[in-house]
């Protein structure tokens, strides 16, 4: 995934660390990034974070969210605590906002007066002076482009979790059927320039779409299944491992998952399992 081509007109969409945001995109997929939703001369903020509660003396998690908006009444930033699944466009309807394109922007900060964007050049603009850089809104290429983009960021999240990729291997496996149509959808996008037309790259953007839900959906069903018989058991203890050292309270007990980790990948020698011993557990 990360050695694709550049998606048709990226650069166009791309201001300085800006990505396209598809409006169903779920508030999970991006957890401390800036989300700025336009609608007209409206402007949505929204950001998202995890909070352990305790309820009835219980520790839970609850995502909460918060929202701020160039206009309408006051006040303009508010918080609610949402579902994983919640999306952009339903967050901007609680404030009575129809979303017509979204970005998201990793680097970022709250001001007196709302939230600050900081672009690669330094500089810190207000959501307006952020949209009134932005090129003119091209509807169907953009929700095209976002599509492809939400799919690879949460991809990307995926082949960072060395857990994931060994409890569910079918998804980073391209002899497996389902995963080769997504990784051959997802070439054939990137294929696509400025002269192919809308249709083409929407309906080449909704075959992403739908090759990743299928593949992901059939690596998470078959699980450790994928993996030869004789290779479960060592897999489950490397997972398990992988969980341990993310949480590790100290890196002494971080090194020793790891150190199992690597000894037990190394061990089974699997090209779709993650290649620790090159640094990918560190990814």
């Amino acid at each position: 995934m990360s050695g694709s081509a550049p998606s048709p007109r990226d650069d166009r969409l791309s201001l300085q660390g800006l990505r396209p945001l598809g409006l169903d995109a779920p508030v999970s997929d991006y957890t401390g990034g800036l989300a700025i939703g336009i609608a007209g001369a409206d402007i949505l903020a929204a950001t998202t974070q995890v909070d352990e509660v305790s309820v009835f003396g219980q520790v839970r998690r609850a995502r909460s969210v918060i929202t701020w908006r160039n206009s309408g009444p006051i006040p303009r930033r508010r918080v609610r605590t949402v579902a994983d699944f919640s999306t952009l466009a339903s967050l901007a309807l609680e404030r009575d906002l129809r979303l017509e394109r979204a970005f998201l922007a990793a680097e970022w900060r709250w001001g007196v007066t709302g939230p600050r964007i900081l672009l690669e050049s330094g500089e810190h603009l207000t959501p307006g002076e952020l949209v009134a850089r932005l090129p003119s809104p091209d509807a169907a290429r953009d929700a095209a482009l976002a599509r492809v983009a939400d799919v690879r960021a949460l991809y990307g999240r995926m082949l960072s979790d060395v857990a994931y990729r060994i409890e569910n291997s079918a998804l980073f496996d391209s002899a497996v059927p389902l995963t080769s149509r997504f990784e051959t959808a997802l070439t054939l996008f990137s294929d696509a320039t400025d002269q192919t037309t809308d249709a083409e790259l929407t309906r080449r953007a909704g075959l992403v779409r739908v090759t990743f839900d299928a593949a992901r959906a059939n690596a998470e069903t078959l699980g450790l299944g994928h993996l030869p018989v004789t290779a479960r058991d060592d897999a489950r203890r490397a997972a398990g491992a992988a969980r341990l050292a993310a949480g590790a309270a100290t890196e002494a007990e971080r090194a020793a998952a790891n150190a199992q980790v690597v000894r037990i990948l190394g061990s089974l020698a699997l090209y779709y399992l993650p290649d620790v011993g090159r640094g990918q557990l560190e990814r």
